[in-house]
């Protein structure tokens, strides 16, 4: 069997292993990225037309590393986020005070993966591989191995980002907290005749979260946006099942005051929604990344941005190892990772835990704490600018 040599490997070639290649690719260090499925560029119009949201942040840490150029032009910015409990009279409006920057943007994640995929083949210590199944991990004195259907790859470093569902994680029986909300994603992207103005909403009902994000303009006559709506399991199934223009009614009672008319449903897909968060995010020459470490829920739209700090504590902790003169896997290396980047994770976990399960509760009581709690955030500024600035990731 053929066996190729790294310093680094990543296994798992979404998002975010991608960004974690051209994130760690100046560091000058031969990298192996691998994955199941085939890494070509895509125009395919049933392609993965989910939206990702950017928090500005993860813009300052893309223009530091040269990507964020290739970006902006897919990029949809959040100028305000307007986040609603049941009606109208319980609403709070978040702004940025500094006009330079914005509270975040949209992007498909097909052109995210298109741009970084297209990058990634300029660069020559970077070796992209596809249709690769790994099926074991062992290790020697100063490498770990991963045995796969087709080779073997021999690599001072192992960088877990294959998802939620980690093979990686299967093999090494990390442990796992992990909690089930029995709620599903319905995700929509469509077309409609009101500006934007490039307004996210947030609106809480008592079934769940109603998220509706700003995407960019695709047509002249035309406004784009992508809903994001929680709701248990079988509604989600009924409602994907129902014909087109009956889904559009159903959505249009939801969001029409704020999209208005809903013109064409461009796509629609769901998703389990679940969170998990390893106990430990470093093994032996490996570390784990992203959706493979942790995930939250989609409440607060900070899933990947927490992955992409993710990837700025693992180049920080691999470049102060190469500074002490410590190869990629060496044991400071992993162990500093873990340090730098479980602890804020945890607190986002509860956080967003914490926050579903308290816009869930439709009492009398839970109802008049909202309330009070949505008037005071409004009328202090201070609350307000930290709340924004916690979103914004910086």
């Amino acid at each position: 069997m053929k066996e190729l040599h790294s310093d680094i490997l990543i296994i798992g070639g979404g998002l975010t292993g991608l960004m974690t290649a051209y994130a760690l690719s100046p560091l000058k260090k031969n990298i192996i990225i691998i994955d199941k499925f085939d890494f070509g560029i895509t125009k395919d119009a049933n392609a993965d037309l989910r939206t990702t949201a950017i928090a500005e942040g993860s813009k300052i840490f893309f223009e530091k590393i040269n990507i964020w150029p290739q970006f902006s032009k897919y990029a949809e910015p959040i100028k305000y986020i307007k986040v609603v409990d049941r009606t109208e009279n319980r609403k709070i409006n978040f702004y940025n005070k500094n006009t330079s920057q914005y509270l975040g943007f949209i992007i498909k994640n097909i052109d995210l993966k298109n741009v970084i995929v297209h990058s990634l083949k300029t660069k020559k210590n970077i070796q992209l591989i596809n249709n690769v199944n790994l099926k074991s991990l062992a290790h020697s004195d100063d490498f770990i191995h991963a045995f796969c259907n087709k080779l073997t790859i021999k690599s001072k470093l192992i960088i877990a980002a294959d998802g939620k569902h980690s093979t990686v994680r299967h093999l090494l029986k990390t442990p796992i907290y992990h909690k089930n909300y029995n709620h599903s994603a319905l995700v929509v992207n469509f077309h409609h005749t009101k500006n934007h103005n490039a307004t996210a909403h947030e609106l809480f009902f008592n079934s769940g979260p109603l998220a509706i994000l700003p995407m960019k303009k695709i047509r002249t006559h035309l406004f784009s946006s992508s809903i994001i709506w929680s709701h248990d399991k079988s509604s989600v199934s009924q409602l994907k099942k129902i014909k087109p223009n009956l889904l559009r009614s159903i959505l249009e009672e939801k969001v029409c005051k704020y999209t208005g008319i809903i013109k064409k449903i461009v796509d629609v897909q769901d998703f389990d929604l679940s969170a998990h968060i390893n106990t430990k995010f470093y093994d032996k020459r490996l570390i784990y990344l992203a959706d493979a470490a942790h995930s939250i829920h989609p409440i607060a739209g900070q899933g990947w941005n927490l992955g992409i700090r993710d990837i700025q504590n693992c180049l920080k902790a691999i470049q102060d190892g190469i500074d002490l003169g410590l190869d990629t896997g060496d044991p400071y290396v992993c162990k500093n990772y873990h340090d730098l980047s479980f602890a804020d994770t945890y607190i986002l976990y509860q956080i967003t835990d914490k926050f579903n399960s308290i816009f869930l509760k439709d009492s009398f009581v839970s109802n008049r704490l909202r309330q009070l709690g949505f008037r005071i955030i409004e009328n202090n500024k201070k609350i307000k600018n930290y709340i924004t600035n916690f979103a914004m990731g910086i």
